[in-house]
């Protein structure tokens, strides 16, 4: 075992009830999918269909090529990026001489290294998810892919902000969140440059959908500048209704809730037809939409029929939840931007930079 992998591993060990709010959160969820199933009565096809449209445009060559033609005709623009230091060089060229990002929640930055190689080009990233937010005050790691913060108690995460931000917040959910939105709206509103993930491209209609639940993602989305966005190839879908049957199992897998607050699909620039019924471009919102494809191993995993099927994952976090390795020694298990066992599948990949 690499020496220091060992010693991470040895500290988790020593410290047990260090994760024991992760253990807590992770109970509650699949309390919560447990007593939410029945709002679901087709959940097992819904499985089922998913699987298949997975299987079926893991490696579709042809499937991402048609997605990136009708995004271009949609008035984005495509990058693409062969590896993790070639989507930073895309982001820090997109950002220009603008020294401020915001970000919504993108678990494919925390895997190509983004905010610290911005961060060392002079650049400030602010993440906007209360969660994330929370990490990048404490300098901590994520525990989940869609809840971040999840080993850390209410009496933690007020002492972070009390240190951090220096202002006096109770342990209470709801003065935590007024104080971190407190925080964040100026950083958002001084921005003209927004970054954030994609759940799913949506081939037949050139277009991308996000999934969120605290609004943050709209207001990133809707910088006057530009809306950069990160999305590996893998995460190409047939149309819309596939991207959403998607959007709605990974919300319950994820959550334990049957639908997510927001969904946002984008489908190009900001237009109007209120004018002689003719469309034209830049209305409210960004006036440019940068879409930045990262391959970084991910044809390597789709070459291989051993790991092909790690590319099936939608990245709902549901595997961690009863794990009993990543139960014992936490996000020690996986690689950056993949935790436990679907981190393990894609550290072997040539060329993928991951390291668990």
């Amino acid at each position: 075992m690499d020496e220091k992998l060992f010693r991470k591993v040895e500290h988790a060990l020593e410290e047990p009830g260090r994760l024991e709010s992760m253990r807590s959160a992770f109970r509650s969820v699949l309390d919560k999918q447990t007593r939410n199933a029945g709002r679901i009565p087709d959940l097992e096809e819904r499985r089922e269909r998913l699987r298949e449209v997975r299987a079926s445009c893991a490696g579709d060559a042809a499937l991402l090529e048609r997605a990136v033609a009708g995004l271009e005709a949609n008035r984005f623009r495509v990058l693409r990026a062969a590896d993790a230091a070639g989507a930073v060089r895309l982001v820090l060229e997109e950002m220009g001489d603008e020294k401020l990002l915001v970000k919504s929640k993108t678990n494919l930055a925390r895997e190509i290294g983004l905010s610290g190689a911005l961060a060392e080009a002079g650049i400030e990233v602010v993440d906007t998810d209360i969660g994330d937010r929370v990490l990048q005050l404490a300098g901590e790691q994520a525990v989940h892919p869609t809840g971040p913060c999840a080993h850390l108690s209410r009496y933690d995460i007020a002492a972070i902000l009390r240190e951090k931000l220096g202002i006096e917040v109770e342990a209470d959910p709801s003065a935590i969140i007024e104080a971190v939105v407190a925080d964040l709206v100026p950083h958002i509103a001084s921005t003209r440059v927004g970054l954030t993930g994609v759940n799913a491209i949506c081939a037949a209609e050139g277009a991308v959908l996000m999934v969120h639940n605290e609004g943050n993602l709209d207001l990133v989305s809707q910088r006057p500048g530009k809306l950069i966005m990160l999305a590996g190839i893998e995460k190409v879908y047939p149309c819309i209704e596939d991207a959403v049957s998607m959007a709605k199992l990974e919300t319950y897998y994820a959550t334990g809730q049957p639908v997510t607050s927001f969904m946002r699909v984008i489908g190009g620039p900001s237009k109007t037809a209120d004018i002689e019924k003719e469309l034209y471009y830049g209305v409210h919102g960004p006036r440019e939409l940068t879409l930045i494809l990262v391959d970084n191993g991910r044809s390597a995993l789709m070459a291989d029929e051993g790991f092909r099927e790690a590319l099936f994952c939608i990245g709902c976090g549901a595997c961690l939840l009863e794990c009993p390795v990543y139960d014992v020694v936490g996000p020690v298990y996986g690689s950056p931007g993949h935790l436990g066992g679907p981190g393990v599948c894609a550290t072997p990949i040539p060329g993928s930079g991951r390291r668990m």
